[in-house]
């Protein structure tokens, strides 16, 4: 079993600094993917104004690890936000 899965994570723009950051949450979830047994194939990014979107291909390695994946909740696993803290970041409405 040699499937593709991809993982998409979008990364608000930080606000004006004169030095880099780190993206630690996104870390925290790649770190997190590959431990899980999953390999990475690829990494992309698109960037926009606001952030930029983050797509990782990654490669099932066997069925022990597309069990792992039908489980794998993300949000809770990672303790991820469900919005972002920062109130300089205005994200589109999707019904709009």
């Amino acid at each position: 079993m040699k499937e593709i899965k991809t993982f998409t994570y979008f990364i608000p723009a930080p606000p004006q600094r004169k030095n880099g950051y780190r993206e630690k949450e996104f870390d925290k979830i790649m770190h997190g993917i590959l431990q899980s047994g999953f390999e990475l194939l690829d990494l992309q990014t698109q960037a926009m104004e606001n952030g930029m979107f983050v797509l990782a291909v990654l490669k099932v390695p066997s069925k022990k690890v597309a069990k792992v994946d039908e489980h794998l909740d993300m949000q809770d696993r990672f303790k991820l936000r469900d919005s972002h803290t920062s109130n300089e970041i205005i994200l589109d409405d999707e019904d709009a």
